[in-house]
């Protein structure tokens, strides 16, 4: 079996489009409930509002109006992790999911960031505790924040893996010795 086949599984394409189509559809959706930029909606009162932005930066509105960088930038993420999920022997179904997700994503920005009607891409969830705001963010950066922390759990699993797999190998190796 080809290891295209064994890494780019239905699973990870499930995954993977899930989150493309979740994240473009939402766009779409409130881009006709809010027409207005800077439009809020109340979703659940004092928690979260529904705000139509457009962020023409990068994570967390950083670097507002390079955008051609960000399309650049992005471009280079997703061939990166195509090229490192490949190769990568790691082939847990967390660090799958972890992947797949954050692909679903920056696919999703990418997507936004060059056929959206303006520079950038659209946000909308706006979260507020109490006097406290987060950052407005859409559904593609939800998956790619996921798909990190699985990511970090992946690389945690691994490492612990490969440090029992080492203590039992030099373990057996002194039992040859003696």
């Amino acid at each position: 079996m080809s290891r295209w086949r064994i890494k780019f599984t239905p699973p990870f394409f499930t995954v993977l489009v899930v989150v493309y189509v979740a994240d473009l559809l939402s766009k779409l959706w409130i881009l006709k409930r809010l027409p207005a930029m800077g439009q809020s909606e109340t979703v659940i009162n004092k928690f979260l509002y529904f705000t139509l932005t457009r962020n023409e930066g990068g994570v967390f509105g950083m670097m507002q109006g390079h955008a051609w960088l960000f399309q650049v930038l992005t471009g280079f993420a997703i061939i990166f992790l195509l090229y490192y999920y490949y190769r990568s022997a790691e082939d847990s179904k967390i660090f799958t999911l972890a992947i797949a997700a954050i692909l679903g994503g920056a696919l999703g920005n990418f997507t936004d960031r060059f056929y959206g009607s303006t520079p950038g891409v659209v946000d909308f969830i706006d979260i507020r505790l109490g006097s406290f705001r987060w950052f407005i963010f859409n559904i593609a950066d939800a998956f790619i924040c996921v798909g990190a922390f699985l990511l970090a759990i992946a690389f945690y699993r691994f490492e612990k893996a490969e440090k029992q797999a080492a203590a039992a190998g030099a373990q057996e190796q002194g039992q040859k010795k003696a």
